[in-house]
Parts: C-alpha cells; sequence; structure tokens
C-alpha cells in the first residue's frame, strides 16, 4: 500500500458517518499482578477496555453499530432487526443504541444447547430497553426467523433494516480501523509498542478491523492473533478474508487478507465453560480485580495464558489483549422474590 493509496483511504475513512455514542479513548493498563502470577519470563501484558465503551454495559459491538446504525438512520430506517443467543452482547448494546434512536428494535435469539433455569441478565436488559423478542430454536434459524419478520414488515410499508449477526459486515468493521488509530496514539503518548494483539473473534468483524486498521497504518508486523469462541480457524479466517474484502471496497485499496485465528481454546463449543476458561476468570479477578465474560474473552484469555505457559514470549515481549466486553453474561435476573442467581452461558457473537 503506497502513499497515495492511505491518503485516500484516510479521505474515504474520514467520510463515513457514525453516531458518537461510546466513550473513547478506552483506556490501556498493564496487568503487572497478573504478570508476576505467570512467572519472571512472562511479557508485559496490557489490556485495552473496550467493556468501557458505553451503551447497553458497553462491549465491542458499540464500536460497529455507531457506523452501521448511522448509515440506517440515514436511510430512513425505522425498525432494526438483528440476531444472536440470548445472553447476546450485541443483541443488547443494539436494544440500547435503538433506544437512544428512537427506533423500533426486534431481536430474533436462540435458545442455548443446555436450557438456562433462570432468567439470563442480558435478557432482562434487552426486555428493560423496549426491544421485540422473538426466540427460535437453533442457530440455523435466525437468518430465516429475520428475513420473514422483515419481508412481512416492508409488505406493511416499514422501512427496515436487517443487521447481520454481531454487525460483522464491511461498515462495522469500519469501527475498529478507528479503534487502532485510536489505540495507535494511545500508544504513542505512553512510548510504548506492542509485539502481539490478542482478542477473541467469532463473526469475524472485530478481527477484520484490527487487521485493516494495522495494514493502513504501517503496522502489519504487529502480530494480530484471534481465538475462536466457536468456529473452525478457517471458516473464521475466510469471512475475516470476505469482511476484509469488503473495507477495501469501502476505502479503495487492498488488503492482505490472512488472519491468524486460534481454534484450539473453545472447548466442547460455543458457551460452553472449559476448565481453561474458568481459571482466566478466576485468575484476572484475583490479581487485577478484572472481570472477564464467559463466552468469549475468558477463552481467548485461556489462550494468552496458554502461550505464555508454553514459552511463545519472550520476557521483552508486550502483548495487548482487547478487552471486548461481556462480563454480563456471568449473571443471571432475580428469579421472582427469592433473588436466586447463577447459571452457565451462552452469548452473543464477536
Amino acid at each position: 500500500m503506497n502513499n497515495h493509496d492511505k491518503e485516500q483511504a484516510a479521505a474515504r475513512l474520514a467520510a463515513i458517518s457514525k453516531l458518537n455514542f461510546g466513550y473513547y479513548p478506552t483506556p490501556i493498563e498493564e496487568l503487572p499482578r497478573l504478570r508476576q502470577a505467570l512467572g519472571e519470563n512472562a511479557p508485559r501484558i496490557f489490556i485495552k477496555r473496550d467493556d468501557y465503551t458505553g451503551p447497553g454495559f458497553g462491549g465491542n459491538k458499540v464500536r460497529k453499530l455507531e457506523y452501521v446504525l448511522a448509515q440506517a438512520v440515514a436511510d430512513g430506517a425505522e425498525i432494526a432487526i438483528t440476531c444472536g443467543g440470548l445472553k447476546s452482547n450485541h443483541c443488547r448494546v443494539t436494544a440500547a443504541m435503538c433506544a437512544r434512536l428512537g427506533l423500533r428494535c426486534i431481536l430474533v435469539l436462540n435458545e442455548p444447547t443446555q436450557p438456562y433455569t433462570l432468567t439470563p441478565a442480558s435478557l432482562k436488559v434487552d426486555e428493560m430497553l423496549g426491544a421485540e423478542i422473538h426466540r427460535v430454536q437453533s442457530r440455523d434459524e435466525r437468518k430465516t426467523m429475520m428475513a420473514a419478520i422483515a419481508e412481512k414488515l416492508r409488505g406493511e410499508g416499514k422501512k427496515v433494516v436487517v443487521i447481520p449477526l454481531g454487525a460483522s459486515i464491511p461498515l462495522g468493521a469500519i469501527g475498529f480501523v478507528r479503534a487502532v488509530e485510536e489505540t495507535t496514539a494511545q500508544l504513542a503518548a505512553m512510548n510504548l509498542r506492542m509485539d502481539y494483539v490478542f482478542h477473541s473473534t467469532s463473526s469475524g468483524g472485530t478481527q477484520a478491523g484490527l487487521v485493516a486498521g494495522h495494514q493502513l497504518l504501517h503496522l502489519a508486523e504487529k502480530q494480530i492473533i484471534g481465538v475462536s469462541a466457536d468456529d473452525s480457524s478457517a471458516s473464521i479466517s475466510a469471512e475475516v478474508a470476505t469482511i476484509l474484502r469488503g473495507v477495501g471496497e469501502l476505502l479503495g485499496v487492498e488488503f492482505d487478507e490472512s488472519a491468524t485465528v486460534l481454534d484450539e481454546y473453545f472447548g466442547a463449543g460455543y458457551g460452553l465453560d472449559t476448565p481453561e476458561s474458568l481459571a482466566a476468570i478466576d485468575l484476572l479477578a484475583r490479581t487485577e480485580g478484572l472481570f472477564l465474560d464467559p463466552v468469549y474473552t475468558a477463552k481467548a484469555m485461556a489462550g494468552l495464558l496458554d502461550w505464555i505457559r508454553q514459552g511463545k514470549f519472550s520476557a521483552d515481549d508486550n502483548v495487548l489483549f482487547w478487552h471486548t466486553g461481556g462480563q454480563l453474561a456471568l449473571f443471571y435476573a432475580a428469579n421472582g422474590s427469592d433473588g436466586e442467581t447463577g447459571g452457565q452461558g451462552d452469548g452473543g457473537m464477536k
């Protein structure tokens, strides 16, 4: 990518409309007690706190939806339809942002593989935000249901936007191109470099934006490591490549579409705990007073911790862990008047 291409991309990027609902820059914090617990050969570990982005209890989806919903409003949409699991971070944030925009929000949510005995806190929040909820029995049914609802509403003369799973489309990924710009400025002010960026990946939009942003800023020497929450490396890498191609079309440049995805840490499946993910949640809480979510960031952190224990980093390396939010998945709403909580969790897509 030459300087002319970079200048052209920057101009196109600046021209894309977005909402201003998020709180930026999100902090970058060092985790010295975690490093100490991992031994003298551990790298320096930093964390990008995108769990602090704001609406709907924050998370990475705010950055994506600021672009996707800005376009929806410009197109005159009255209703937004999207999908996820019953504890979807994406759906919750969509509902929160739609509430602020005055848009009717319809969520198509699939039941988990292992039924909940209590109401997920995230689902309760969706209801509080006024979202209309349609339940389906499997992840495969979500697209069909969304399409059917959209067709019916359009037949009634309504203007509808259907937001794909996780807002993982090129326009949504632009939010993470901007996030790389933000982070680069922060690191420069802190006089820090990062050698690796670890994050949770699933529907591919976050990773595509991170990869595109690093290439645009000639930061490709950083290794961007996505840790799968559910699907195979080949499947997610292919989705990242498709989104990267779309981002390139938006910005008028071509990207290297390769992506590194680790698929050995999601265990028995999406939203199902592993011993390593539970240990990661406990370790971060005890050493840094920091909470991971059970579906995404706990498994991504388990991957990072495993790499450290395998000696894949040197003590001179700096690693940035991108916290994509989702801690509400740890909690369940009170059941009646007994205040009982608990349970395991499925979650929304990253």
